[in-house]
């Protein structure tokens, strides 16, 4: 976990220092929009390889144990069914649509011990109150188009 949060937190570092904000981090005018950034990155990175040489010397039962994700599978669903939205929306559009179908299947998945019948119902029932929330918040409230 500490190799992917020092991957992560220098991919994070290259993309904001390649980003609008590049003119002034060059600029020489000291502070600038992503002076905090990097010294937070370099503060994870320096604390992630100390954890690595913690771990590393550390050959206590409890540290070489296997780690094991009972739920992987709902893992694995969210993670995808969160790309296809993504994805469904930046192709076809229509935010609230694919809102409501998001939270209906998710919660269709995470209560199918229930029943089949009593998770979708339960879940188009809270999709339809989420999105409708949603609507009212950004779409009327806020103004903010999708």
């Amino acid at each position: 976990m500490s190799v992917l949060l020092i991957m992560g937190g220098i991919g994070y570092t290259l993309n904001l220092n390649h980003s609008a904000s590049q003119a002034i981090f060059f600029s020489g005018s000291g502070v600038g929009p992503t002076y905090f950034p990097n010294a937070l990155t370099g503060i994870l990175v320096l604390l992630c390889i100390v954890t690595l040489i913690r771990n590393f010397r550390d050959k206590s039962p409890e540290n070489t144990a296997m780690v094991t994700t009972e739920n992987f599978g709902y893992i694995l669903a969210t993670l995808a069914l969160a790309i296809a939205f993504i994805a469904s929306w930046q192709v076809f559009g229509y935010f609230y649509l694919n809102v409501f179908v998001l939270l209906t299947v998710l919660l269709t998945i995470y209560r199918i011990e229930f029943g089949i019948r009593n998770s979708s119902l339960v879940a188009v029932v809270t999709s339809v109150f989420l999105t409708g929330f949603l609507f009212a918040l950004f779409g009327k409230i806020l103004e903010i188009s999708f």
